[in-house]
């Protein structure tokens, strides 16, 4: 009973996410296909994750935000941190407590690591982009985020870095 249950929780998750994301969906193209699939493949591969800090300017995204309903919570997530500021730079680390109360989501900022200093997030991308507006890689920030393990971690690396190409973000 108690798996139905966790499983009837996750799926309850993924439909408020897909309603919250219905008014992107004019606006979905062959970009975006190639995102799913990437992050399927992500989720279907996966061996583990774990949550650990990492420095906030290691963490590149798969996709901009460059949609007007992304542009919107972006801006308002962005507010929400300029209040915050001086007590974050303060700690040195912005928490999934924090960011929990203060920029809540569906899901964990959620990544994959490319290398020592590279983590290619697939989930939080607009979390990402306010935290890069009010924050400068001066201030050293880290940020709580949930990192995936594969059993070929360069294969996930090369399809996430197709999507970054597609999406103009790397040449």
């Amino acid at each position: 009973m108690k798996i139905l249950s966790v499983v009837g929780e996750e799926i309850k998750k993924f439909a408020w996410y897909l309603i919250g994301k219905k008014s992107e969906v004019k606006d979905l193209n062959h970009k975006d296909v190639l995102l799913a699939k990437t992050i399927l493949d992500i989720h279907r591969k996966r061996i583990r994750s774990e949550f650990i800090f990492v420095p906030l300017f290691s963490l590149n995204p798969i996709h901009p935000i460059n949609r007007e309903s992304s542009l919107k919570t972006t801006a308002q997530r962005t507010e929400e941190l300029i209040k915050h500021k001086s007590e974050l730079i303060k700690e040195k680390n912005i928490s999934r407590e924090f960011l929990a109360a203060y920029m809540p989501s569906i899901s964990w900022i959620k990544a994959v690591k490319e290398d020592d200093d590279s983590y290619i997030t697939y989930e939080g991308n607009g979390r990402l982009a306010a935290m890069h507006q009010v924050f400068e890689p001066e201030d050293n920030m880290s940020v709580e985020i949930e990192v995936y393990h594969f059993k070929n971690n360069e294969k996930i690396i090369r399809r996430m870095n197709r999507v970054r190409r597609v999406n103009g973000l790397i040449p």
